[in-house]
This record gives C-alpha cells, sequence and structure tokens, in this order.
C-alpha cells in the first residue's frame, strides 16, 4: 500500500511539472542556436561534397525519352543532395521558430524537391 500511494504522489508531482512548465525553455538559446548553425553547415559541406562524387563517379543515360542516373546509387546521392538543399533550411528555420529563436513561422508544407536528373553531369 505505501508503494502505491509513493507511485500515485510522484505520478501527480510529474503531471503538476509537466503543466507548470509549459512555456519554459529546457535549452540554453545560445547552444541550440549554435547546434542549428551547425546542421547547416555540416548540410552544406555534406551537399558540396555529394555534387564533387556525381561529378566525377556518376554517369546519366537517356531511356524511352527518360533521362536519369545509370546506378541506383547516384540516383540515391543525387536525391538526398536535392532533398536537404530543397529542405534543409525550412527544417532549420522551423527549428527555430519552435525553439523560440524566431517569432516568423516558415510555410505548413515543405518545399518541393526537384528530379534527381537535374544533377545529371554534363555529357
Amino acid at each position: 500500500m505505501m508503494k502505491c500511494n509513493y507511485l500515485l504522489i510522484c505520478a501527480i508531482l510529474a503531471t503538476l511539472f509537466a503543466i507548470g512548465c509549459k512555456d519554459v525553455a529546457v535549452r540554453d538559446a545560445k547552444v541550440y542556436k549554435a547546434e542549428l548553425e551547425f546542421v547547416d553547415a555540416a548540410s552544406d559541406e555534406s551537399v558540396t561534397r555529394g555534387k564533387a562524387v556525381i561529378t566525377t563517379e556518376c554517369t546519366c543515360e537517356t531511356v524511352m525519352d527518360i533521362t536519369g542516373f545509370a546506378t541506383p546509387e547516384c540516383n540515391d546521392l543525387a536525391e538526398t543532395i536535392l532533398t536537404i538543399e530543397a529542405r534543409m533550411a525550412y527544417h532549420t528555420n522551423f527549428m527555430r521558430y519552435l525553439g523560440g529563436l524566431s517569432d516568423k513561422r516558415p510555410p505548413k508544407d515543405p518545399p518541393d524537391v526537384p528530379d534527381t536528373n537535374t544533377l545529371c553531369p554534363a555529357e
């Protein structure tokens, strides 16, 4: 019986604590901002390096008037690069907004990702 009362009291205190701290920031704003800046920089570097790999290692082919990468690996890399380019700023801006670092809310829907053939190296 004592254990049950103890658990009930802990559950009530945890609930009150959660409700009472609704508007309290859990993370230090400077640290969170630095983390988001790192994510942006790492993403940019990944895109730059990925594009270099595509330029030197990948080829595209046209089959039945559809141009695309010759290997699934190059297509997957192109998809990753284009997704990062199109959406990373959207997501980090949303993280800034949700983290209280910005008052500007990004749009509800993320930007579209271009087709992978847009990264096909010029022949």
